[in-house]
């Protein structure tokens, strides 16, 4: 948070700076941001910190380094020339990073610690990570960058700095990024991004593959030095969230998933649009004035999410003597309860029976949740959606301020504007119990499917 482009601005004044983002919400300064619209702040850094915290999730916020969207022809460059915009550059971008990690993480004996304090959190939100830029490059980005990342691994070497490969997968501008995050930011975590077409999403499961070339340096995703990948953005933006794009993405993510041990992490972009005022074709979760709907991507997205904490090596599902290139999947396992996690994905339009060997004499519980769908064209989209009453429909949450003495909480807030409707989702989840299983046991892979197996030992 708060966003990619919208970090960086189309200029100074439309630039994020999370100090006016915080504190009263009437006080607060708004400003026209990079995609054309008014920014309140209502939603500041402080409710996204508390957001995470009360999702169980990690907080990456992203600060800009004075260097607007070059991928939007911004021209905005804080500048360095002299002593004065030296000091100035310092003031505003470098002591806004030093003071946000305070905030963050600082005492309530120490300023900004006490100001977390005042809004109702005095214990630190622990802080692990700091992005700096989106999608920037050339020496007026990187020439700030290392000024900020000296700055921040000096007072705070424990934050790990996210830096940038930039717009693109490859080409000139992705080669050069990650060559001097090569040799002078190996210890960041690089952040790729790239929206891209089915075929691509397909045909690029070793994109992270160990020796795998990357650009046109013949640099590969090297295990022995410390930088990791985190995909920051990535959708087929193409396709209007049809159910193939699901389909495709869910086949990549399973191999992000296989290179875990190089990409940490990865992010579905973007999350929330209203219809008719959407910026991007692609949107993971969809709403209007009366109420919300799920992308198809949405549901691999949330199947998806549940996994081990190891992932392991499975042998190909095999047709035949030959491996079937249609079905993709990641195996992981949770360490603590030995629980197996298989996600897989069919993307043929025809039903699999495929059997599934343990290895082992252990008795499992198994279930499998799957989406699926004989129309890959299909959308859970409004236009194709009816809707009925449903004045109960659960409404989004608030982040108020607790009464003193209380923790931060995720409030629920009646609606205040009238009737909620519940829109139909075509594509949903369904899921099927196999009971108890040892050594192996058959079930059927749906056409057009995303599924996940979940093998629950039974000791």
């Amino acid at each position: 948070f708060p966003g990619g482009c919208a970090s960086e601005g189309p200029n100074y004044f439309g630039q994020v700076f999370w100090k006016n983002s915080i504190g009263p919400r009437e006080e607060r300064i708004g400003f026209r941001n990079h995609w054309g619209y008014w920014t309140s702040q209502y939603i500041g850094f402080y409710e996204y910190l508390l957001m995470a915290e009360g999702l169980g999730a990690t907080p990456l916020p992203v600060l800009n380094n004075g260097v607007t969207c070059q991928f939007a022809g911004h021209q905005y460059v804080a500048p360095l020339e002299t002593q004065e915009d030296r000091d100035r550059f310092y003031s505003i971008f470098v002591k806004d990073a030093l003071d946000f990690i305070e905030f963050c993480n600082g005492s309530t004996d120490t300023g900004w610690g006490a100001i977390r304090a005042q809004l109702g959190h005095p214990e630190p939100f622990n802080l692990k990570y700091l992005g700096i830029g989106n999608e920037n490059q050339g020496p007026e980005f990187w020439e700030r960058f290392d000024i900020m990342y000296k700055a921040v691994k000096e007072k705070y070497p424990e934050i790990t700095i996210v830096s940038t490969a930039g717009a693109a997968d490859s080409g000139r501008e992705f080669d050069t990024n990650m060559a001097i995050i090569d040799a002078k930011y190996p210890d960041t975590i690089v952040d790729e991004h790239y929206y891209k077409t089915d075929d691509w999403f397909y045909t690029k499961g070793d994109r992270y593959l160990p020796g795998k070339v990357r650009g046109a340096e013949g640099h590969t995703y090297d295990r022995k030095k410390p930088t990791r990948v985190f995909v920051g953005e990535f959708a087929n933006n193409r396709d209007n969230n049809a159910y193939s794009s699901a389909m495709a993405e869910a086949a990549y993510w399973t191999s992000l998933e296989r290179n875990s041990d190089m990409v940490v992490m990865a992010a579905y972009a973007p999350l929330f649009c209203k219809k008719g005022y959407n910026k991007w074709n692609s949107n993971l979760i969809w709403f209007d004035n009366r109420g919300m709907w799920r992308s198809t991507n949405y549901w691999y997205q949330q199947l998806f999410s549940q996994a081990g904490d190891r992932a392991f090596k499975m042998s190909d599902v095999m047709d035949g003597k030959k491996a079937d290139t249609k079905v993709y999947t990641s195996p992981t396992i949770d360490s603590e309860t030995g629980k197996i996690y298989i996600k897989f994905v069919n993307a043929e339009a025809v039903d699999k029976l495929v059997t599934v060997n343990t290895g082992s004499s252990e008795a499992y519980e198994v279930s499998l949740e799957f989406v699926s769908s004989h129309d890959t064209s299909v959308k859970n989209q409004g236009d194709q959606n009816y809707y009925s009453s449903h004045p109960d429909f659960a409404t989004p949450p608030s982040f108020g301020r607790p009464a003193a003495g209380e923790r931060p909480a995720l409030v629920s807030m009646a609606s205040r504007f009238g009737r909620r409707v519940k829109y139909s989702e075509q594509i949903v989840p369904h899921k099927k119990d196999y009971g108890t299983i040892i050594k192996s046991f058959t079930f059927t892979m749906p056409e057009n499917s995303i599924g996940i197996l979940i093998l629950s030992p039974k000791h």
